[in-house]
């Protein structure tokens, strides 16, 4: 699919199902191609990765709620 810079700003909709069609979009400005738009393509090893990350759940071990460890940091200081 072709789209100019005007049509990613009135039909971006249209772009957006060209895109979830997993079609490449070129983008045009004034009859120049100046770029490709390409679909993301899924990657569960992407999930994966993420999910091994050592930041996550690294508080799972705090007896404190959300909301009190949040009240707790937004405390000032004081002086």
């Amino acid at each position: 699919m072709k789209a100019s810079v005007m049509d990613l700003r009135y039909r971006t909709k249209e772009i957006l199902r060209a895109l979830d069609a997993k079609e490449e979009i070129t983008l045009t400005h004034r009859g120049t191609a100046k770029g490709t738009i390409v679909p993301v393509k899924s990657n569960s090893k992407a999930s994966k990765a993420f999910a091994s990350h050592p930041a996550i759940g690294m508080w799972s071990d705090q007896k404190e709620s959300v909301s009190e460890l949040i009240t707790r940091i937004r405390k000032p200081r004081s002086c």
